[in-house]
């Protein structure tokens, strides 16, 4: 271990040694008064010292997590059935069905034969693949529920696309396809909110109330202003930063090989498709149906089970159950801040700053520039966990809908510097060949002209929230 390794880690230790100090102060030594009870005050020491935990990452989240929950309960703070309420919850067997339904995706490659139909139908050239990549993307996005498997299975594809066009290894080309996949595949997961299990679990932390009155069109609909702007202009500027003038043509030999190598059309892939656009006109039906999206994604898991699409080894190895825990850990936490007053204490608390930030468009502008700053510290799941908990009662102080706040810091929490707080910008640069072929120095560039395009999109968002009153 070397002298820096063990520097970092000495702080870290010392840090963590202060955060549990400040935890039991904030427990046993602050006097309840006013909106905040002993109850509360216990929850929200425990709170604290996980969260710096969470910056830490000396053990997993997902333990981080687990602990605060038991530490609630076994403090006497709040019951068992509301430290861990997030696991009883229908968003968590909404994600764990998702995750089966990514699986059986990933293992019949009907991704990889819907993305080389795509291709077909753009030009062979280096600007047409760049298009073809990002339009694949907005159109498969809602069809598979993983964007892990999608930016995985999709990064062999680019990879490969790479090498056809004669891209120079760790060139600019070879970034601007890695880029078009991160556009189509990672941005397109918070325009749908099935395309991803983060936009379930983002709702999930939103009041019951709130989460009632989001169906998958909802979503869509008032997602639409930012996702247009994000997209297009991620774009523009991918197409005119990193040219590649020594690109030849995408030779037509190499969609045809691709075709060859798959094969015909298999019965899992059938059953598949079938399935998983099933789910979909469920998705966009829900509000005249009334059958939530976690029935139509346990059925949909029930149909490729029965159907042996795929099988318990393939679920289970495909399913990151360090997150699933996570995420049932996180749900849980309005629940426990609801049931101490956290939740109406905050807004007391927060309610001079709620003052200052009447204007919408400085409130949206606040939210966006204050998530970037907590993502350069705490991976995005953490971050989106975090912020929604804590900043959703100051929307609701304003009278605000708390969605706008929701999803601010979850279109935001997609930065990708630095990158290892991110993991799908991982994956996307692990399968589109890794150092070797990708270039790091051009992300920094690449993640600041995101954040200043995603917060411009968000801005021209605000009248058209305020159209439909949630501002």
């Amino acid at each position: 271990m070397t002298t820096n390794k063990k520097s970092n880690m000495t702080f870290k230790y010392v840090i963590e040694v202060i955060s549990i100090l400040l935890g039991l102060y904030i427990a046993l030594f602050i006097e309840p008064s006013g909106l905040l009870t002993k109850e509360g005050l216990i929850v929200l020491g425990i709170f604290v010292w996980g969260i710096i935990n969470l910056m830490l990452g000396l053990v997993g989240e997902y333990m981080v997590t687990l602990a605060m929950g038991a530490l609630w309960y076994v403090t006497g703070a709040v019951g068992f059935d509301k430290a861990f309420s997030g696991f009883a919850g229908s968003t968590f067997w909404l994600i764990v069905a998702t995750m089966g339904l990514g699986a059986a995706v990933k293992k019949s490659g009907l991704l990889k034969r819907l993305s080389l139909y795509s291709l077909k139908f753009f030009k062979p050239t280096y600007s047409g693949q760049l298009l073809a990549i990002v339009v694949m993307g907005i159109i498969i996005a809602p069809l598979i529920p993983s964007t892990s498997a999608k930016v995985a299975i999709m990064g062999a594809l680019v990879l490969g696309i790479s090498d056809e066009l004669g891209l120079a290894k760790r060139g600019a080309g070879r970034f601007g396809l890695l880029m078009a996949l991160w556009i189509g595949f990672n941005i397109t997961g918070n325009v749908y909110v099935n395309a991803s299990f983060q936009g379930y679990m983002v709702l999930g932390l939103l009041p019951a109330e709130t989460q009632a009155t989001y169906t998958w069109i909802t979503w869509l609909i008032r997602s639409l202003p930012w996702a247009i702007i994000v997209i297009v202009g991620m774009f523009i500027f991918t197409k005119l930063t990193y040219k590649e003038p020594n690109a030849t043509e995408l030779p037509k030999e190499y969609i045809e090989e691709q075709f060859k190598s798959i094969g015909k059309l298999s019965r899992n892939e059938i059953i598949t498709s079938i399935v998983m656009a099933f789910c979909l006109v469920m998705f966009i039906l829900e509000s005249y149906t009334g059958i939530g999206a976690v029935v139509v994604c346990i059925i949909g898991m029930t149909a490729l089970t029965f159907t042996k699409v795929i099988g318990k080894d393939e679920f289970v190895s495909n399913t990151l159950w360090p997150l699933v825990v996570f995420i049932g850990s996180t749900l849980g936490f309005s629940t426990v801040f609801s049931a101490v007053g956290i939740d109406v204490w905050l807004g007391s608390v927060l309610e001079p700053i709620a003052a200052q930030l009447t204007n919408p468009y400085l409130f949206v502008a606040v939210i966006c520039l204050l998530t970037y700053v907590v993502r350069l510290f705490v991976a995005q799941t953490a971050c989106n966990t975090l912020m929604v908990t804590i900043i959703y009662p100051l929307a609701v102080s304003l009278g605000m809908d708390p969605w706008v706040a929701c999803v601010v810091i979850y279109g935001s929490s997609v930065i990708f510097y630095p990158l290892y707080t991110h993991s799908n910008i991982l994956i996307c640069y692990g399968a589109c060949g890794g150092e070797e072929n990708i270039d790091d120095k051009y992300f920094l560039k690449a993640d600041i002209a995101f954040m200043v395009i995603n917060l411009v999109a968000f801005l021209v968002s605000v009248p058209f929230w305020s159209m439909f009153g949630m501002l």
